[in-house]
């Protein structure tokens, strides 16, 4: 999952979220699970985790905990965290 054409997929998915929902470095994955993660979540968020869940199991998490992983790496290498 490291390859050239999966990065680059990776940053089209975080461009296309930045320009959605105006918040930078996380996937479309992502803002979907933390929609979901809400008390009353709103319809879109329940149809795209719908959809992203059933292509794999605990697909929206599972994006979150990457999202925070590639956050903690980033870190990590400019020397901002141990």
């Amino acid at each position: 999952m490291n390859g050239y054409v999966f990065k680059v997929l990776l940053f089209f998915d975080i461009f296309v979220c930045a320009l959605i929902f105006r918040d930078p470095d996380v996937t479309i994955s992502s803002e979907t699970g933390l929609a979901m993660r809400k008390p009353n979540p709103p319809w879109w968020a329940k149809a795209l985790s719908g959809l992203l869940n059933h292509i794999q199991t605990n697909h929206c998490e599972l994006a979150i905990q990457g999202d925070i992983a590639r956050a903690q790496t980033a870190l990590v290498r400019l020397g901002g965290a141990p």
